[in-house]
C-alpha cells in the first residue's frame, strides 16, 4: 500500500467541518489537472492547533485551508504572510514552502468575484453586513476596496464590530449596530445585504421586510443551497448570490497558490451543485 505521506497532502483546518465541500472541490481540481494530490479535513481542537501545524511540517503537507474559528488565531504560528492577509489580519490559505508556512487570504477576492459579475460599480451602493467574524472582515475589506458608498455592520457583539471597523484603513462610511430584529426593521434603502453568519445551521431566525429595498442578497452560508435567508430574499425579489459561489471562487484561488494553476472547469461547478441537490 502506498504510504500516504508520499503523496502531496492538503487539508482543511477547523472545527465541525465534517460536512465541508472543500475535499470534493479540491480533489476534483487535482483529478481534472492530473495532479497527484489528496485533500482531507482535519477537525482540530484549539488547544492542539499549534501541535497540528508542527505535524503538518513533518508530514508531506503542501498546503492547507483554514476556516472557523481559526482564521485569526492561527496567524501566530505562521512564518510569514502575503500583504492582503496582513491587511485583513486573517488567513484562510497556507502554503508550505521551503519548510516555511506562509499565510494568504483568498476570502477577499473569493467574495468579490461573484459580486463583480453582477455589479460593476459599487460606489453608489449601500451594503449591510450581518456578522463581524473572520469572514465579515474579508467582506468588509473587499467592499471598502471597491469604494462602496456606505457599509452598515450588524453584529450581536457590538464591540467586535467596532474593532473590525477601527482596524480598517479606509475613508469610506462604515457604521455598526447590534444585530437584532428591531435594528433590522429600522433599515431602508439597502442595495445589498451580505450574510456572514450561520443563521441556518444555528436555527437563528430574522425577518427581512420589503421596506429594506434589497436589490442583491449574498449568503456565505452554503449548506443547504436554499437557506432560510435565501428563501426570504427570493420572496423580496432580490437577486441572489449563493454561498457555494464564494466557496468555489476562494477555493480556486487557494489551488492556484498551491499549484500555480487556476481551475476553470464548469463541470466541477456542476458537480458541487449536484452535491447540494440541484
Amino acid at each position: 500500500m502506498e504510504n500516504i505521506s508520499d503523496q502531496p497532502l492538503y487539508c482543511l483546518l477547523g472545527e465541525k467541518i465534517q460536512n465541508s465541500l472543500s475535499p470534493s472541490i479540491h480533489n476534483a481540481f487535482f483529478k481534472y489537472h492530473d495532479i497527484d494530490g489528496l485533500y482531507i479535513t482535519l477537525n482540530v481542537d484549539a488547544l492542539n492547533l499549534k501541535d497540528t501545524l508542527k505535524l503538518l511540517h513533518r508530514l508531506n503537507f503542501h498546503g492547507a485551508n483554514v476556516t472557523i474559528p481559526y482564521k485569526e488565531s492561527i496567524m501566530q504560528y505562521l512564518d510569514s504572510f502575503d500583504p492582503l492577509a496582513k491587511e485583513v489580519n486573517a488567513v484562510n490559505t497556507i502554503l508550505n514552502k521551503n519548510n516555511k508556512l506562509i499565510g494568504y487570504n483568498t476570502d477577499v477576492d473569493g467574495f468579490m468575484i461573484p459580486i463583480n459579475k453582477q455589479i460593476q460599480n459599487l460606489n453608489t451602493k449601500t451594503v449591510v453586513i450581518l456578522g463581524a467574524g473572520g469572514a465579515a472582515k474579508a467582506v468588509l475589506h473587499g467592499l471598502a476596496n471597491a469604494n462602496c458608498k456606505d457599509i452598515i455592520i450588524l453584529n450581536r457583539n457590538l464591540e467586535r464590530a467596532q474593532n473590525i471597523i477601527s482596524a480598517l484603513d479606509s475613508n469610506i462610511s462604515v457604521s455598526c449596530n447590534v444585530l437584532n430584529q428591531q435594528n433590522i426593521d429600522s433599515l431602508s434603502n439597502i442595495d445589498i445585504i451580505v450574510n456572514t453568519i450561520p443563521l441556518n445551521s444555528t436555527n437563528t431566525a430574522f425577518t427581512f421586510g420589503p421596506q429594506l429595498g434589497i436589490q442583491l442578497a449574498y449568503d456565505l452560508e452554503y449548506i443547504p443551497k436554499e437557506t432560510n435567508f435565501i428563501k426570504q430574499m427570493k420572496i423580496l425579489n432580490a437577486d441572489i448570490i449563493y454561498g457555494y459561489e464564494m466557496l468555489l471562487s476562494q477555493a480556486k484561488l487557494s489551488f492556484q497558490i498551491w499549484t500555480g494553476l487556476l481551475p476553470d472547469n464548469a463541470s466541477i461547478d456542476n458537480m458541487i451543485l449536484s452535491i447540494l441537490g440541484e
